[in-house]
């Protein structure tokens, strides 16, 4: 800060002038703002995509602060990467992409949403675009989770992909409830076993068939016809492309 507007705002302090305290702040963030590096061309379109869109993906999100900041800058404080981000690309987090980063930065710093199901649960909703609400609960949709658990995956490689059994059967309760009753195939070697213990067996028997036709839906088949295997087909289909959409 220049030492006569440093001296202005003491002076502001000394008398308790408000209102000129608040001028000379807007004025010092607005020289801030000016000599902050503004990307251009593709890299702004870049950064502004990342951090302005509301459904930016997790994992550009995560591989772009890894790439521009080093490995290590989920163990800065949060401000400091605020500060940062302003600092070194103009960008200014709104509450959406500020509470998705923060819970990328989390999952850096915490292997508990590999074995609590609530904190999984709160992950895939910051993932997902959704804030994360502690008090009260919300259910993610079938695609936000399989977005958390690839997300996940993504940012922890070092767990090789083990989850506890509570975020286990959390998973499969929660496709059963929302009418899903044959494992997604993206989730399917991981949760058949817990998820064959939770649904009758005439409906297991049927997953082959589930899995077979979906494969056909996915290459362009439109003759769906209200029979079980069709119906799940078609839901896990969606649910798949449910997942993909957050990852875009």
């Amino acid at each position: 800060m220049p030492s006569d507007i440093a001296q202005k705002l003491m002076d502001a302090h000394m008398v308790g002038d408000q209102q000129a305290i608040q001028a000379i702040q807007a004025q010092v963030a607005k020289m801030v703002e000016d000599a902050a590096p503004k990307p251009s061309g593709d890299d702004a379109f870049k950064i502004r995509t990342i951090f302005s869109d509301d459904s930016a993906s997790a994992i550009k999100m995560y591989d772009f602060m890894n790439e521009r900041f080093g490995a290590d800058w989920y163990d800065w404080e949060l401000e400091t990467i605020e500060r940062m981000l302003f600092i070194e690309y103009g960008v200014s987090l709104e509450d959406i992409n500020r509470d998705k980063l923060f819970a990328i930065r989390h999952v850096c710093r915490s292997d508990g949403c590999f074995s609590d199901w609530f904190e999984f649960n709160q992950v895939a909703l910051s993932f997902a675009g959704c804030i994360a609400d502690f008090e009260c609960l919300r259910a993610p949709s079938p695609g936000m989770l399989i977005n958390a658990v690839k997300t996940v995956k993504h940012i922890r490689p070092d767990r090789n992909g083990e989850f506890g059994i509570d975020v286990e059967k959390y998973l499969c309760v929660a496709f059963i409830n929302d009418g899903i009753y044959c494992p997604p195939p993206s989730l399917f070697d991981w949760l058949k076993d817990r998820f064959k213990a939770m649904v009758h067996v005439p409906t297991s028997n049927m997953w082959q068939d589930i899995l077979k036709r979906s494969r056909e839906i996915i290459q362009g088949s439109r003759d769906i016809e209200e029979n079980p295997v069709d119906i799940q087909a078609a839901r896990i289909v969606r649910t798949e492309l449910a997942a993909l959409s957050y990852q875009g």
